[in-house]
């Protein structure tokens, strides 16, 4: 018997919940970038020696449909995205990882995340111009604070 998911969102970004009700995704797009640094030195095979130097840039790429018409407040969602980003400030993102009897779902922080770009796109317009769909895609950026230095 499969576990059902009673969370009430899927993520939640800062104040912002994604979920059916508000702004579901349907694509999620994870990208980590891992440095490494091109030495002179010599080799076997004259290849150039490689040093690990650290992870780099890690990004989210979220894809999602709202119906304006059934979902809460549908033609401000993005603009409550919009509200969250234009806080600018690192926000926490978590989501909703698993289900089960005792706990309705678990979940998972992934740590503080900024919003890099937010895209919308309105197709299939009623007579009184309102869209009965808007795309959007939204880019987060992990965020990470600076070294402090040793005094």
């Amino acid at each position: 018997m499969s576990n059902t998911n009673h969370a009430r969102h899927m993520m939640q970004l800062g104040d912002y919940k994604f979920s059916v009700s508000t702004a579901a995704f349907n694509k999620l797009k994870y990208d980590t970038q891992y440095r490494w640094k091109s030495l002179d030195a010599p080799t076997n095979k004259n290849s150039p020696l490689m040093q690990f130097i650290g992870v780099g840039e890690q990004t989210l790429d979220l894809e999602g449909t709202i119906f304006p018409q059934i979902v809460e407040n549908g033609l401000k969602q993005l603009d409550y995205m919009r509200e969250e980003a234009a806080k600018g400030q690192p926000l926490t993102l978590g989501y909703v990882e698993e289900s089960g009897k005792t706990n309705p779902s678990v979940g998972r922080v992934l740590g503080k995340w900024v919003i890099s770009s937010i895209s919308e796109t309105r197709t299939l317009f009623f007579n009184d111009g309102i869209p009965r769909e808007i795309q959007f895609s939204m880019r987060l950026s992990r965020y990470q604070a600076a070294l402090k230095e040793p005094e």
